[in-house]
């Protein structure tokens, strides 16, 4: 068994400038670190947001996500344990100056740290106050999504795990990266 030594890790996303708080950099601009990962490729989430619009942004951030074919994203039911809560606010108390927020809680293990829960949150009051786009709000969500899945940032700006770039989508290195971080579960 595994020494189980919970930690938590706060990823903080500017409106111009993203902050990791874990102390580990990103690596070379052609490819997408990653960090952790689920213990199933199947991930359930919880959208918990009142807002039909930030649900459908959501939404097509699970898509994008689901797309790559390496995790399925499913929904669970208000209620039932999800591994990622997903959701919006108008304001994030702890980081009110960030457009999206994921805190989440793994194992750590030496070379292979197992995510056991996250959530993401979306900071309307920025995202409006900036005048994102819909599209824009999208890769934020994906992006915050990414980190829930175990991807840190990376330095390429067509990545859309770049620090500072909400106009990018997934790029192929970071489908790379997703596959790798999931491989010995496609084993």
């Amino acid at each position: 068994m595994f020494k189980l030594l919970m930690k938590t890790l706060t990823v903080l996303l500017t409106a111009g400038t993203l902050t990791c708080l874990t102390g580990q950099s990103s690596s070379a601009a052609t490819v997408t670190p990653t960090w952790g990962h689920w213990n199933s490729l199947t991930i359930t989430y919880h959208c918990a947001s009142k807002s039909t619009y930030y649900r459908d942004v959501w939404q097509r951030a699970i898509r994008q996500w689901n797309n790559t074919g390496v995790v399925r994203l499913r929904a669970v039911p208000a209620g039932q344990k999800a591994d990622i809560e997903l959701t919006s606010a108008q304001s994030i108390t702890r980081a009110q100056v960030f457009a999206g927020y994921t805190d989440y809680s793994y194992y750590q293990r030496p070379h292979d740290n197992r995510i056991v829960s996250a959530k993401s949150i979306l900071n309307r009051g920025i995202l409006t106050g900036y005048r994102y786009t819909k599209t824009q709000r999208v890769n934020v969500a994906t992006h915050e999504l990414g980190h829930a899945l175990g991807l840190s940032h990376s330095q390429d700006k067509h990545s859309v795990m770049n620090a500072t770039n909400r106009y990018a989508t997934i790029s192929s290195q970071d489908k790379v990266a997703l596959r790798g971080a999931y491989a010995h579960q496609r084993a």
